[in-house]
């Protein structure tokens, strides 16, 4: 593959270490949680590129956790910093880099790679790691959110939807992140790392807006081509970055796209 493979992760081009055991999701695993608490949420992100050869199969285990509750709230960030090696992914952005970048600080290093999954916003390792997937999710799961959030959409024309979120009881030290997520594509990969394959993503980030305050409205541009009756409006509580310690999630709502 081109660039440098590392602990089954792509480096950044930066030339910064890509061993996800540098990030505070190496630290040891706790046991295993118990039961899931009423109400848990567990929210699962990968940073993840078209440009990557490691990446397919932990796009593959995102679609495996994300069907397996609607507890689970999976995301996939596509970041733009492989698409200099031949084939530009058509769903990464900058944003999406500039948020793994905030993630990466707030553990407190200044690493990227991918693909790297994080759960909870709290603990980071290589995407395609399923047995540490499982047992994080299982941890988050077992505490019960502490913030309520609920979410409305409506068509608020052919080509936009507007978005409602109020979450009683947000801190100050938290904002709304609101998410317009693409439940399924198919792309045909013609260059780069993957040059050749199909590749298959789920719980794609399209659009993404913050907020600050217990209740926001946002409205979202539908993407073109974006099937409707497959994507989803995810608005999460999460707090703002911290010393180390990630950005922990503290609810989180989801409803169907009008």
């Amino acid at each position: 593959m081109l660039g440098v493979l590392l602990a089954f992760a792509c480096r950044s081009p930066s030339g910064l270490s890509a061993v996800a055991q540098a990030h505070a999701g190496e630290r040891q695993a706790a046991a295993d949680g118990g039961p899931d608490a009423p109400g848990s949420i567990a929210v699962v992100e990968l940073f993840t590129s078209e440009g990557c050869s490691s990446c397919p199969p932990a796009d593959a285990l995102l679609t495996e956790l994300g069907g397996d509750a609607p507890s689970v709230y999976a995301l996939a960030f596509h970041v733009d910093y492989w698409d200099s090696l031949g084939w530009a992914d058509p769903f990464a952005s900058p944003a999406w880099t500039a948020r793994q970048r905030l993630y990466a600080a707030s553990f407190g290093t200044s690493d990227l790679y991918t693909p790297e999954m994080i759960v909870g916003g709290t603990e980071s390792f290589t995407g395609s790691d399923r047995k540490r997937a499982s047992a994080a999710i299982a941890r988050t799961l077992a505490s019960a959110p502490a913030v309520g959030v609920t979410v409305r959409a409506r068509a608020a024309s052919l080509q936009d939807v507007e978005v409602d979120v109020e979450a009683p009881g947000t801190p100050l030290d938290a904002r709304l992140q609101i998410a317009l997520v693409q439940g399924y594509a198919v792309v045909d990969v013609r260059a780069g790392e993957n040059g050749g394959r199909t590749l298959r993503h789920t719980h794609v980030v399209r659009a993404w807006e913050t907020a600050q305050g217990p209740r926001a409205t946002v409205t979202f541009p539908i993407p073109a081509g974006m099937p409707r009756a497959q994507a989803e409006i995810v608005a999460l509580v999460q707090r703002d970055a911290g010393s180390g310690a990630g950005m922990p999630f503290l609810g989180a709502g989801r409803t169907p796209l009008p």
